[in-house]
């Protein structure tokens, strides 16, 4: 790549959501150029469990009304990705049991599926023998569960390749480089700049550097609110010890602790959020200790399990729990898509698409004005 070069759109961060938004800016015609430091999905995006909802985060009514449009979306790529790139990134629809141990985790949960029949969705309650016929993976002393079939999962790290391949088809490219700077003319961006002092220009750039997003709070003069939250995860060969693959996901949704199978890899246990160790990307023992215990809880059958692997990943933790998508505050020219947290890879199509029609159109079907990158700022 030339020392100094121009782009349609200079996307500064090679996870999902920054593949996503040159996906959907190849399909408007335009070329975009990603910048990443380290590689394609290297960190939360290759490394997250891959489940497919949005009530991992937010509970903003606004918020969680568009994990609909966002479904849908996934529903979309799922069929049209695997066909155009030949990578099968194992979108996969099982049943999901939320499992209560407590009284009040019940009293909890029985108002949360009533909000969820409410927008529509399918949510059966079930009493302790009714969810143990459902899986011989539930061996754990329940006080009832909640049935819901709504949410696919898929391998985050192939689909975000899938993503990427599909983009560069039509025209999209990444370089590898580390973006120290805006340049700009008073206030309007017209590029970034580089480590090794080149410059990309473009009329408009986007940052979705995840967890590091902060750094460019010293370029915008605006503190972006997203730090990182480390998150464990175990995976392990649960038919080592003899019993049938798992064929339904397990969460004990008030103490804490999931089981969750993949068809492309080994079944998940996890995960931790931690908000003490900065950057660290560290695996401890501790939290492998601690996950395997709570998944036990749930099915006892997970302490005959082989541990093939343990992963852990920076997720990007916004200050008020939802993303922070649009237009750098003070800035023309200049588009957030960080603070996605455990939902990243749900809301990352829906982000893409939204960015692609804004840059384009400067408008959007979709709503998104409950993520307002400025709503911070503007209190």
């Amino acid at each position: 790549m030339p020392k100094n070069t121009t782009a349609d759109v200079v996307i500064v961060g090679g996870g999902v959501i920054g593949c996503m938004a040159a996906y959907y800016l190849t399909r408007r015609g335009l070329r975009p150029v990603i910048v990443e430091s380290e590689g394609l999905a290297t960190g939360a995006s290759g490394f997250s469990g891959g489940i497919l909802t949005p009530w991992a985060a937010s509970n903003d009514p606004e918020f969680l009304a568009l994990g609909k449009p966002a479904l849908e979306l996934h529903r979309e790529l799922a069929k049209s990705l695997p066909q155009e790139t030949e990578i099968d990134y194992g979108y996969d629809l099982k049943p999901y049991l939320r499992c209560v141990f407590t009284e009040d985790g019940a009293k909890r949960l029985k108002e949360w599926a009533a909000d969820r029949v409410k927008e529509g969705v399918k949510a059966d309650w079930l009493t302790p023998r009714q969810a143990k016929s459902v899986t011989p993976w539930l061996t754990g002393d329940i006080l009832g569960a909640l049935l819901t079939e709504v949410e696919p999962t898929i391998d985050s790290y192939r689909f975000t390749l899938a993503v990427f391949q599909s983009a560069e088809k039509r025209g999209a490219s990444m370089v590898s480089g580390r973006v120290t700077g805006l340049v700009s003319k008073g206030r309007t961006a017209t590029g970034v700049r580089l480590g090794n002092g080149g410059t990309i220009s473009a009329q408009h750039t986007i940052i979705a550097t995840g967890p590091w997003a902060g750094e460019a709070s010293e370029w915008l003069g605006w503190q972006v609110p997203v730090r990182p939250q480390k998150g464990e995860m175990v995976y392990m060969d649960l038919a080592h010890g003899g019993h049938p693959v798992p064929q339904v996901a397990l969460s004990a949704w008030d103490m804490g602790g999931a089981i969750t199978p993949k068809r492309l890899s080994e079944t998940i246990i996890g995960a931790t959020r931690d908000d003490t160790t900065g950057f660290s990307r560290a695996q401890t023992p501790e939290a492998r200790d601690h996950l395997v215990a709570q998944a036990a809880r749930l099915s006892k059958w997970v302490l005959d399990a082989k541990l093939v692997r343990h992963t852990a990943c920076l997720r990007p933790y916004p200050a008020d729990g939802k993303p922070f998508v649009g237009r750098a505050p003070g800035w023309q020219g200049v588009w957030v898509a960080a603070g996605h947290w455990s939902v990243g890879v749900h809301f990352s199509a829906l982000t893409g698409k939204w960015l692609a029609d804004m840059v384009v159109d400067g408008k959007s079907a979709h709503d998104l004005g409950v993520m307002d990158a400025g709503r911070m700022a503007h209190k």
